[in-house]
């Protein structure tokens, strides 16, 4: 999304989804057919103190058939900011330098310093008189950072994404999606949640939790307790602001039993199917292939579904 000028022809199928994080790295090769579940070939996490980001994209260059793979780069959640915003009443040419002017007060480093993108937020049920728009705003250096590490090691470098996009490519291959479907991905200290219906992002939200703990207990856990009012809140509007018929299934992803743990208290507090986000449910995943779906796993995942026809 941030990278459209990079985009370029792939053959193959093949897609990589490359994310680096402050202490890990990880990395995902998908290839996605028409008709076809996604074969997923490899889906790994790399603590960064043992092997260098560069080293982690080594399997593009090993085989042959994944030479001219296409890659999305992800930043990291530090280094950009998500908001929503007022679309400004101008041609779609001048939507990205009006967007910037607005994005003064909103992020917290200078605009001049960042590289924005735009996405379609879905109309409200409401009639509103001002349309309302996602806004990326990404630090410029790391931008140009990834490319720096990316672009020699992936010939078929050509987007640099955002996880709550990569979650959503995810979410939309739930069977759940066709009626609307809340995916949560839990990371370390956070829930990142979105909510979709037929492909389409109707809401991003991470939730942030006290708790660092690795595995949360959840009896009488503040953090359960919290997670579900925010949960919760997010799904009423959701319903309300645009309309919609009622969420019935929450997805839950940790890649460790934080997620098994987890079903029994949100099914309680909002009456809905909540059931674990499960690997081999979506993808045909080769032979000899561990998928690690901890959070930068299951990121990187989501990155190797984009599509052209998945949009920003």
């Amino acid at each position: 999304m941030l990278l459209g000028s990079l985009r370029q022809r792939h053959s193959g199928g093949w897609r990589a989804g490359f994310l680096r994080g402050e202490r890990e790295t990880a990395l995902a090769i998908v290839r996605s057919g028409r008709g076809q579940r996604p074969l997923l070939r490899h889906c790994a996490v790399h603590p960064a103190i043992e092997i260098q980001a560069a080293h982690v994209l080594a399997p593009l260059s090993r085989a042959r058939e994944l030479a001219g793979a296409a890659l999305s780069a992800v930043l990291n959640s530090a280094d950009y900011q998500l908001v929503m915003v007022e679309a400004p009443e101008v041609p779609a040419e001048e939507l990205r330098a009006a967007v910037r002017w607005q994005l003064r007060d909103i992020v917290n480093f200078p605009v001049s310093e960042a590289v924005i993108d735009v996405f379609e937020i879905p109309e409200p049920a409401r009639y509103v008189e001002a349309r309302m728009v996602f806004a990326v705003a990404a630090r410029a250096a790391a931008v140009n950072d990834m490319v720096e590490l990316v672009k020699p090691r992936a010939r078929g470098f050509d987007v640099i994404d955002i996880p709550e996009l990569c979650l959503r490519n995810l979410s939309a291959l739930l069977p759940e999606d066709e009626r609307g479907v809340a995916l949560l991905a839990l990371g370390e200290g956070f829930a990142q949640l979105v909510i979709t219906c037929q492909g389409v992002l109707y809401l991003a939200r991470r939730i942030d939790l006290q708790q660092r703990s690795e595995v949360l207990s959840l009896e009488g856990n503040a953090d359960t307790d919290a997670l579900s009012i925010e949960l919760q809140r997010s799904l009423d509007y959701y319903e309300s602001h645009y309309d919609r018929a009622p969420i019935s299934d929450i997805i839950v992803a940790s890649g460790d039993e934080r997620a098994q743990r987890l079903l029994g208290p949100l099914a309680a507090a909002t009456g809905r199917a909540v059931r674990t986000f499960e690997v081999q449910e979506l993808f045909e995943v080769a032979a000899g292939v561990d998928p690690d779906t901890h959070f930068l796993g299951l990121v990187a995942l989501g990155a190797a579904l984009r599509s052209e026809r998945a949009g920003p």
